[in-house]
């Protein structure tokens, strides 16, 4: 299968990156510079009209928002432990609601914390602060869910690290993350995973590459 992910650093492109990286596929990874407004660029647009990462481009055909990215690579890989298996419609129904979950609740809030003036003309401490507070409500419900394990118990899914980069991104924007030791534990966690220093290490070339050398991973 030839796999192209549109991407860049540090934005959600990150978790399929990732979920590329933990099924083992081989993938050319091309950076969309956001700085840049690239992704406005008339030739991207064309690839991908909403004007957003990720964008991934399966034999052709292009497949976007990280969400049903997700749930159809799962669904070509069900044994690749993106998510657990099962027969069951019912279950599978709790699976793709976790990943409706990260993108319809979880990123909203995330963007809000982190970059406000998206979400409004006028000021922006309103938006953020509201947005700190929902997602303060998130965390707390979801780092008791999560414990010293995983979001489905011992095994690790790509839920983990969609979650992580949602707390962690909102961290930079000054999201309180301290209030939540399980939530940091759980961090360290993610980025000791072999699969996802190696979606670091790749972002950090496309940033080199660029010559951008501001952007924490």
């Amino acid at each position: 299968m030839d796999l192209t992910l549109y991407h860049f650093p540090a934005a959600c492109s990150r978790v399929t990156m990732h979920a590329l990286t933990t099924l083992g596929l081989p993938f050319a990874d091309e950076m969309v510079n956001l700085r840049n407004l690239e992704q406005s660029d008339p030739q991207y647009l064309a690839l991908n009209p909403k004007g957003k990462v990720p964008t991934l481009v399966m034999d052709g055909t292009v497949l976007t928002e990280n969400a049903a990215i997700l749930w159809t690579l799962h669904q070509l890989y069900s044994d690749g432990g993106l998510l657990p298996q099962t027969s069951d419609p019912v279950a599978a129904h709790q699976l793709l609601a976790d990943l409706a979950w990260c993108s319809g609740t979880l990123h909203p809030m995330v963007r809000q914390v982190r970059m406000p003036m998206k979400w409004t003309t006028g000021e922006t401490e309103g938006v953020r602060e509201h947005g700190i507070a929902a997602l303060e409500k998130e965390c707390a419900r979801r780092s008791t869910q999560i414990g010293d394990g995983w979001w489905y118990g011992d095994e690790w899914s790509i839920i983990d690290t969609y979650f992580y980069w949602g707390y962690s991104t909102a961290a930079k924007g000054g999201f309180p993350l301290d209030r939540f030791p399980g939530l940091e534990h759980h961090a360290s966690r993610v980025r000791s995973l072999d699969s996802f220093g190696e979606v670091l290490a790749r972002e950090q070339a496309a940033l080199e590459s660029a010559g951008i050398d501001d952007i924490p991973l």
